[in-house]
């Protein structure tokens, strides 16, 4: 009995607290309503109300408020920041990253800053990941029409051998496809993060690759003319066999006489450029001087590097981005000058970093800035303006009655800068000079 009194004690003070929260932010709202009313053309009052209504899951109305503030004030970092988290809570993920962006051009807190920068980058996953999930939802629509001949989609190649640790190569030896097919400007090649994307969204990632005539689905609904696919084998100890080919998405049929080549385990490289070549053939694409050159190019000198970085990748497509970033990082430990490996590494980085990133993260980020002070004001109720006025809202909070005079106390100044806390110079807290105040808080 003496347990659930005291779970029920818990739960009661669980709800008073949370009654006071949303209490807390009704009166913030009405203050801030009424504020409005009185002046309908404040910045600082629209910006204030946008954060509320934000914070109340009012989505919608915030939006409306943040919007009409950045229409004021297009350099406001922190109408920015709010436009961008209510957009996302709202699923427009263009919206917010255009928001999101705008705060990296004009926000003032350089570690906010960089949460922002992160959660751009995972953004982009996500943005992939809706895509996918659109495109498949319209794939009657999508497959009828045929898409462009020159516009080409590489699929994961699939591996057989005894030897376990080559199967990131299924990854890895398509992306050097993808990277050498690019060198040509006769053709449009998907990007491997789209692909992937909808192959999860199919599901078809758990097949053993791709074979002629199949994968032929996910070319249609990408509408890509071309798709290339193949399989990686592994023979006797050191020895890899590629076949490669070329499908035509809308009638299914092979394209040209196919690619394929064998070489030893170090010479993968060398397995991988003979064979684009013979698929440039079957593409029809006559190489420039130049361009060949640069698909000459290896992108690193250890085939050790290169099975780290396969790895790595092979780790991104199942979201485990911690681990990715590590095993990219080895990939750089055995060749630094692996620059494809280093760019992934940052990227795996970025986005497990940005994919903790929320409200709170960025308010926790934003305290004790000039642009937290904007957001403590709007939690309060009022609209910061000038930081001696933010600091005078917060103290009237805490002591009505002597909040009021504290600017006639004991070391306080007179001297207040004339710019929003919002808006400035770059740096995480204003060069100007602030008012400082003396509190006294009066024991109850």
């Amino acid at each position: 009995m003496r347990t659930v009194q005291i779970a029920m004690l818990a739960g009661a003070l669980s709800l008073a607290a949370c009654a006071r929260t949303i209490s807390g932010s009704a009166d913030s709202i009405t203050k801030l309503e009424q504020a409005r009313a009185t002046d309908p053309k404040s910045e600082s009052v629209l910006r204030s109300l946008g954060i509320e209504y934000f914070k109340a899951n009012r989505l919608t109305d915030a939006r409306a408020a943040l919007q009409q503030a950045a229409s004021m004030n297009p350099r406001d970092g922190v109408v920015a920041l709010y436009l961008g988290l209510t957009a996302e809570a709202q699923d427009d993920l263009p919206a917010a990253r255009s928001a999101y962006e705008s705060y990296v051009k004009v926000g003032r807190t350089s570690g906010v800053k960089k949460q922002i920068n992160n959660r751009l980058t995972s953004l982009a996953r996500k943005e992939n990941e809706v895509a996918a999930k659109r495109a498949v939802a319209q794939e009657q629509q999508l497959s009828s029409v045929a898409g462009p001949p020159n516009t080409v989609a590489v699929m994961p190649f699939s591996f057989t051998g005894s030897d376990t640790s080559l199967k990131p190569l299924e990854r890895g030896f398509a992306e050097l496809l993808t990277t050498d097919l690019s060198r040509s400007s006769q053709l449009a090649v998907l990007e491997r993060a789209r692909m992937q994307a909808l192959l999860d969204e199919m599901q078809l990632q758990q097949t053993a690759g791709v074979e002629a005539g199949t994968g032929v689905r996910a070319g249609k609904i990408l509408q890509a003319g071309r798709l290339v696919g193949g399989s990686i084998s592994q023979l006797g100890a050191d020895q890899l066999r590629a076949n490669a080919f070329v499908t035509n998405v809308q009638t299914t049929q092979t394209v040209g006489s196919g690619a394929s080549d064998q070489q030893a385990l170090d010479q993968l490289f060398n397995l991988e450029k003979n064979v684009v070549l013979q698929l440039f053939t079957d593409l029809g694409v006559t190489l420039t001087t130049a361009q060949r050159n640069a698909i000459e190019q290896r992108p690193t000198r250890s085939m050790a590097a290169f099975l780290a970085y396969s790895r790595g990748l092979e780790l991104q497509d199942r979201g485990r981005f911690d681990d990715a970033g590590r095993s990219f990082d080895n990939a750089v430990r055995l060749d630094p000058g692996f620059g494809a490996a280093r760019q992934k590494s940052q990227e795996s980085k970025s986005t497990a970093a940005g994919n903790q990133v929320n409200a709170s993260s960025v308010e926790s980020g934003l305290r004790g800035t000039s642009e937290g002070a904007a957001i403590t004001a709007a939690t309060q109720g009022a609209a910061a303006t000038t930081s001696a006025g933010t600091a005078l809202a917060a103290a009237e909070g805490l002591n009505p009655s002597v909040a009021g005079g504290a600017t006639s106390g004991v070391g306080s100044s007179t001297t207040q800068p004339a710019k929003d806390p919002s808006s400035g110079t770059g740096a995480d807290n204003p060069t100007t000079k602030t008012a400082r105040v003396t509190l006294v808080i009066k024991q109850p």
